[in-house]
């Protein structure tokens, strides 16, 4: 249950877990992805490192929230210096290098299926059903992103008929929370983020657009 426990320093429900560096670098790079768009957006300075820290600590903080947690990356004073340092890098870049190529895009898919996954099973490892679990991994992921959007006067691209992006992320907290109650992390971490990875990415590569519903038509896409 989500009680008093879960305001512990120790989950009630101990489970196997990434190491901390690799949660702070996918968060960060998160951030650096989040700025990117913002600069490209025309966003100022000011807003560009804001919108660079919801997309990157937003959905992990929003999921600790929800667990009745104090917000790790408020907690712990090196999450938003690391997200503003990946700010600012990502804001002084040529605006010109604006583009997801190949390598970028491989990038961004494979730090989202980490994200899902950490916030899947920490919600786990605090006693959240699973359905919930599946829930708050694609909040992990998704919820920060919504924010700057949001901010910056866009739809949010969660929210878009465009590329697989929140349905490979609910798929992929799917695979992960399943694997992970029936078999092992190690498993689970890699069907997870592989399945977030591979439909992320070829969805894009691809040009495939987000599954609809029987008789719609689905919108021009578009990157940002």
């Amino acid at each position: 249950m989500m009680t008093a426990l879960a305001l512990a320093s120790e989950p009630p429900n101990p489970l196997p877990s990434l190491p901390v560096w690799l949660e702070l670098a996918a968060m960060t790079v998160n951030c650096f992805f989040g700025a990117r768009l913002a600069r490209v957006r025309g966003i100022p300075v000011a807003g560009t490192l804001i919108a660079g820290i919801f997309v990157g600590l937003g959905g992990g903080i929003f999921r600790d929230m929800m667990l009745n947690l104090d917000p790790t990356a408020i907690a712990v004073w090196y999450y938003i210096p690391a997200g503003l340092f990946a700010g600012l890098i990502a804001g002084l870049l040529p605006k010109k290098l604006a583009g997801f190529d190949t390598p970028l895009l491989a990038l961004n898919a494979f730090v989202l299926g980490l994200l899902v996954t950490i916030g899947a099973q920490k919600a786990l490892s605090y006693d959240a059903p699973i359905v919930s679990a599946m829930f708050l991994g694609v909040i992990t992921a998704s919820f920060g992103g919504f924010l700057a959007d949001t901010m910056e006067g866009q739809q949010a691209t969660i929210a878009k008929q465009a590329h697989w992006v929140l349905s490979a992320l609910m798929t992929g907290s799917a695979v992960f929370v399943l694997l992970s109650v029936s078999t092992n992390f190690i498993i689970a971490e890699i069907a997870g983020v592989a399945t977030v990875l591979v439909l992320r990415f070829f969805s894009q590569y691809r040009d495939w657009p987000s599954p609809f519903w029987p008789g719609q038509r689905p919108e021009k896409r578009s990157s940002t």
